[in-house]
C-alpha cells in the first residue's frame, strides 16, 4: 500500500499540521504502509492558466514544465493521496490549492452527475483514496467548513485548536482523537471502510466550556506576547 503526502504548511516540520500529518503517516506506516512525504513549499508548481490544453490540445498533460511532471504520475501510482493543511483566513493554504488546482490533467472535460452532483470523471480508472488533513486555531469546527467542501469526497482529519496536540495531550477529547487518527490509517491501510462513528471522532468538536477555556488562554498569551 502506497501512500502519497503533501504537507501544505509554510511551517514545513515545525508546525501543528507536521505533528497531525506525522501521527496519521507513523500509525499508516506502522501497519505496513509504504509512506513518502513532500513540503508543497520545496517544490515548483506554476499556477493553472485556465487555459484548458491539458483537456483539448494535450489531453492529460500541462503546458506547465514543473514538479507536477512527477507529481501526477506519482498520485496516480499511490494507493492514498494525503493534503495537509493549516486553515487560514478560513480557508486551505495557497500552496495547497495551487497543486490542487494543477491536477485538472488527472480529469476529463465531460460532465457527469454523481450523487446528485455535478462533476468531472476522472481520466483514469485506477480507484484511490484521499485523505485531508487539516488543523486550525479558531477552536470550532465550523473553520473546516470550507475545506470539508473542497475535499467532500476525502477522509476528513480535523483538529480545532490545534496547539493541544502538544500542550493538551492529557485532554481525554484530544487522547481520544489520536486513538482515532491511529485506528482509521490502520483501517484504510488494511482496506477497510470507517463506520461513522470513527469519522466523527476525526473531526473533532470541543464542547462549549471546552471553547470558553481555549478562548480564554489563547486571550491570555497574546496579551504576554503583547508585553
Amino acid at each position: 500500500m502506497k501512500i502519497l503526502a503533501f504537507n501544505g504548511s509554510p511551517r514545513k516540520q515545525q508546525g501543528m499540521t507536521a505533528h497531525l500529518l506525522d501521527l496519521f503517516l507513523d500509525s499508516a506506516e506502522a501497519s505496513g504502509a509504504e509512506v513518502t512525504k513532500h513540503y508543497i513549499t520545496e517544490l515548483d508548481i506554476k499556477g493553472c492558466t485556465g487555459c484548458f490544453s491539458c483537456w483539448w490540445k494535450t489531453p492529460g498533460k500541462c503546458i506547465h514544465r514543473d514538479d507536477m511532471d512527477w507529481a501526477l504520475p506519482a498520485i496516480l501510482d499511490s494507493d492514498i493521496t494525503v493534503f495537509a493543511t493549516p486553515v487560514y483566513h478560513d480557508n486551505i493554504i495557497h500552496y495547497l490549492q495551487r497543486l490542487r488546482e494543477r491536477t485538472l490533467p488527472l480529469a476529463l472535460p465531460e460532465f457527469i452527475l454523481n450523487n446528485g452532483e455535478t462533476k468531472h470523471p476522472g481520466r483514469y480508472r485506477k480507484k484511490r483514496k484521499t485523505v485531508i488533513v487539516a488543523t486550525a486555531g479558531f477552536p470550532e469546527s465550523s473553520a473546516f467548513e470550507v475545506t470539508e467542501r473542497l475535499f467532500r469526497d476525502a477522509t476528513h482529519i480535523f483538529l480545532p485548536s490545534s496547539v493541544l496536540m502538544v500542550q493538551g495531550k492529557e485532554l481525554p477529547i484530544i487522547q481520544d482523537f489520536v486513538d482515532a487518527v491511529k485506528t482509521a490509517a490502520d483501517k484504510l491501510i488494511k482496506g477497510e471502510n470507517l463506520d461513522d462513528e470513527l469519522k466523527n471522532r476525526l473531526k473533532v468538536d470541543f464542547p462549549p466550556e471546552v471553547k470558553e477555556m481555549l478562548i480564554k488562554q489563547h486571550n491570555e498569551s497574546s496579551e504576554n506576547m503583547k508585553a
